[in-house]
């Protein structure tokens, strides 16, 4: 059988009957997933259950909510129990239950190792697994908290060997979505912003790329006072001088409109320039700056 705490805590059967455990049970059992093979100690238990508070007969309510927990999964009893009792406390035997946030995280130990092809088998495996948030039906709750963000560093980690690996195999499509998700859980990353970057570009897709390094560099001055490091300057200036990738799809007036916004934007950071609203006038504003920087005798470093 396996346990499933992406979502709501549920216990899937080998015949696929679904047991979804709300509540004080859940809780036991998400607590105890989060770690299979390691025992959880009674007392552990109950300061969570009981947030900081466990009357003192908690190991007696704490053994019988276990028993009924054992009922209600159809984990067996007793001794022959898949939630077994040990000495240290009370631990799920990952031999005879599986735990889809585990194998998840094995697949993502996977990924790292292997070559393009498998890596993005695996990552694509664990990312399916991830498709609904961690222990939703807690969403308060301090230790969930903790093991939300232990798995949001792996994901975001994750999406982006997905994203280098299906480029290298050729797969742009998830590319660009494996990029996006890390952007999503790291919208600042400037690294995420540059995959997705590269993967449009790959795709074919040049004015998103252009698109998401203009998003990038405003996020940035908004959010840090920053410019775009080297790499995603270099990515982007490539990304321009690309000719090979048009389009008979309108992409090229997307690319042109594109163009002139940063133009703009390079003007308005001009000394002594300011950019015209018109086009015709902005292209030759450009040009009178550009004999003017390419002057001989003007300091290179008032040059754009």
């Amino acid at each position: 059988m396996s346990i499933r705490v992406f979502g709501p805590t549920r216990v899937v059967a080998a015949d696929g009957a679904r047991v979804h455990l709300p509540g004080k049970h859940g809780r036991i059992l998400a607590l105890l997933a989060l770690h299979p093979g390691r025992p959880v100690a009674k007392d552990r238990l109950a300061e969570t259950l009981w947030e900081g508070h466990p009357p003192r007969t908690f190991q007696q309510t704490l053994d019988s909510d276990v028993c009924v927990l054992r009922r209600r999964a159809g984990l067996g009893p007793g001794r022959s129990s898949a939630l077994g009792t040990t000495p240290s406390g009370y631990v799920l035997d990952p031999a005879r239950v599986s735990v889809d946030l585990q194998v998840a995280r094995d697949l993502a130990a996977r990924s790292a190792e292997e070559p393009a092809a498998a890596a993005v088998a695996s990552a694509t495996a664990a990312l399916d697994l991830a498709s609904a948030p961690l222990l939703v039906d807690e969403p308060y709750a301090p230790w969930a908290e903790d093991a939300r963000q232990e798995w949001a560093r792996t994901e975001y980690d994750l999406c982006l060997r997905a994203s280098r690996a299906a480029l290298v195999v050729g797969d742009t499509a998830l590319g660009v979505t494996a990029a996006n998700r890390a952007l999503t859980a790291r919208p600042v990353s400037e690294e995420a912003a540059v995959q997705l970057m590269r993967a449009y570009w790959w795709a074919g897709r040049r004015a998103e790329a252009i698109r998401e390094f203009l998003r990038l560099q405003d996020l940035l001055l908004d959010e840090l006072g920053e410019r775009p490091g080297p790499e995603a300057r270099e990515l982007y200036l490539t990304i321009l001088r690309d000719e090979g990738l048009t389009g008979d799809d309108g992409t090229d007036a997307e690319h042109l409109r594109l163009l002139l916004q940063l133009l703009r934007q390079a003007l308005d950071l001009a000394p002594g320039v300011r950019a015209p609203t018109l086009d015709a006038e902005l292209a030759a504003a450009a040009s009178a700056a550009l004999t003017r920087w390419g002057r001989p005798g003007v300091p290179a470093g008032s040059r754009g």
